[in-house]
Parts: C-alpha cells; structure tokens; sequence
C-alpha cells in the first residue's frame, strides 16, 4: 500500500484510541475517498487485529463483545424479543417439523405455538425446559425431540459431533437460527464454533431458513460463519433493514419482516 494509505490507517486507529469508534462515512469525508476503499482499510485493520468492523464503521478490540451467559442474555430487550417471537410463530403450519436453535430469542416463539402435530428439535436446555412446561399445561400439542451432545453450562445448550450427527437424522421443515452477527456481505456468523456447526447442520437440512434477530445483530461479523444470505428464507428483526443492504437483499430472494 502507498505511504498515504498507510497514513490514512494510523490516522484511523489514531481515532480510534482517541474516541473507541469511527465511522465509515466520516472517514469517507476525512479522505475524500470513496466507500470501498474506507472498506478496504478497516477490512486490512482488522486483519492485523488492530479493529473490529461493525455496522457502520469500527470500533477498537477492547470493546468487541463476547457471548453473555444465558442468564445475562435472557434479560436483554425481552420487549424486542416479544415481538420476533409472535412474527416467528406465525410462520410455522400445523404438522412441521421444526428446529428452534438455542438463544434466548427464540425462546420467546414457544409461548406462541398454537400449531397441532409440531415436532420440535433443539438443542437448548431452555427451550426443551419450556416446551414440557408448555405441553404439560396443554398449551403445546407435538414432540419435542432434545439433541444431545457436549454440554455448555454456561450457555445451557449441548453442541458438539454427537448433536450434529443427532441432527443429521432429520430433514426439517423450517429452520430458526440465532446469530451472534448478521452482515450484509459476510452473511450469518457467531461468536462460537460448536454453536455455529450445529446451526449449519440445520441449515443444511431445512426447507426454509429463518433468522431472528434484533436490531444490535445489525452489521457485525464474528469469527464462525453458520451461512450466506442466499440460504435464508426469512429474517425477522423489529427494525427495517438499513439502506447499505438494499444491493444485498436484491440480490436475494428474502424475506424481511418486522413487526
């Protein structure tokens, strides 16, 4: 690269030590230069581990996230969750076979299973917890088939080869996946690998594919990619997608709801 290049990205991590994020289209002012090659700097950046993109610019490594706990995550915008919850339940017809993948998200779709002859796969402990306190009470009528494997205390899931091979066993009808980042062009990614290989297994062999997701999903990429946007059916989120994703969601034959 070209010593004003160079320059261009201290100037950026200058920024970012001084303010802990920048943004794309400030520093597109900053240059004078266009979206793609901002892009190409922080894309280089964050090569070295010097920042992490996020949507609409970068922030610097010591504030990128990590996965919470399940106890920490299940309180986070429960209002927002609601309502994808609701939008998530509307999809599903009586008799499917679905996979409800582990996040506290999703939990929200089983109070709204109203469908008869379900059967239900997961891989969370909470979901399965639920869906029996559900059925018990006679507000679920289906199977629940629980996948087992390695078991997560921390995120109270199980993941591993057992529960992917476990799943292999199914073709489903509809799949709901979480994500730790859902990106334009990255497409869906997660901050854990054995998370993310069981929600490619689900991808690969469900009809359709449902993402759900909040708006702070928006944007970001992590290290483990679970698929690309072409494989998604649906995504439901409680915000309408940002203008930077018309070209994608073009591209795609997609479905974007909010509530």
């Amino acid at each position: 690269m070209s010593l004003i290049g160079e320059e261009r990205k201290q100037k950026i991590l200058d920024l970012l030590e001084l303010n802990g994020k920048v943004s794309s289209s400030e520093l597109v002012q900053l240059f004078d230069v266009s979206k793609e090659t901002v892009r190409r700097y922080l894309d280089e950046l964050e090569g070295q581990a010097k920042l992490k993109k996020v949507y609409g610019g970068a922030v610097k490594p010591s504030v990128i996230f990590e996965e919470s706990p399940y106890l920490e995550r299940i309180t986070l915008k429960r209002e927002e969750k609601n309502q994808i919850g609701r939008q998530a339940a509307g999809l599903i017809r009586d008799g499917e076979v679905i996979f409800l993948d582990e996040g506290t998200t999703l939990l929200t779709v089983i109070p709204h299973l109203t469908q008869t002859g379900l059967t239900v796969l997961t891989h969370s402990f909470p979901a399965a917890t639920l869906l029996m306190e559900q059925q018990n009470q006679g507000r679920f009528d289906g199977r629940i088939l629980f996948l087992g494997g390695e078991i997560s205390a921390l995120h109270a899931r199980c993941a591993g080869s057992m529960t992917e091979t476990a799943l292999g066993h199914y073709y489903i009808d509809k799949a709901f996946i979480s994500v730790d980042g859902i990106h334009a062009e990255a497409g869906l990614t997660s901050l854990d690998d054995s998370k993310s290989a069981v929600s490619r297994k689900a991808i690969s062999h469900a009809t359709e594919v449902i993402v759900a997701a909040d708006y702070t999903k928006l944007g970001h990429r992590f290290p483990y990619k679970l698929g690309d946007l072409e494989d998604i059916s649906f995504i439901l989120c409680n915000q309408a997608p940002p203008s930077d994703w018309n070209e994608a969601l073009a591209k795609h034959p997609l479905r974007w709801i909010t509530p």
